[in-house]
């Protein structure tokens, strides 16, 4: 079971984000990786494979919102890896 929290992950995966109000209501999919040029922590809004993303990046310290995860990678993704 995994628990919600508003502590920002720290580990790259992906996870469950929920910000009522600012995207939708419903809690959606969202990828956290480390950029290693910018030394930045991003969430790449929806998930998608990064760095071959048509995701909205966002610097994760800018996001408001809960958190549940890392989720199990789906096995078509992991497969395509």
């Amino acid at each position: 079971m995994l628990t919600w929290t508003k502590e920002k992950p720290h580990i790259p995966g992906w996870y469950w984000m929920l910000t009522p109000g600012v995207w939708s209501n419903l809690p959606m999919i969202v990828q956290v990786v480390f950029d290693p040029e910018t030394h930045r922590w991003l969430a790449l809004i929806p998930a998608s494979h990064y760095p071959k993303t048509l995701s909205t990046e966002m610097d994760l310290q800018t996001v408001d919102a809960m958190w549940t995860g890392p989720l199990d990678v789906p096995s078509v993704l992991a497969m395509a890896s």
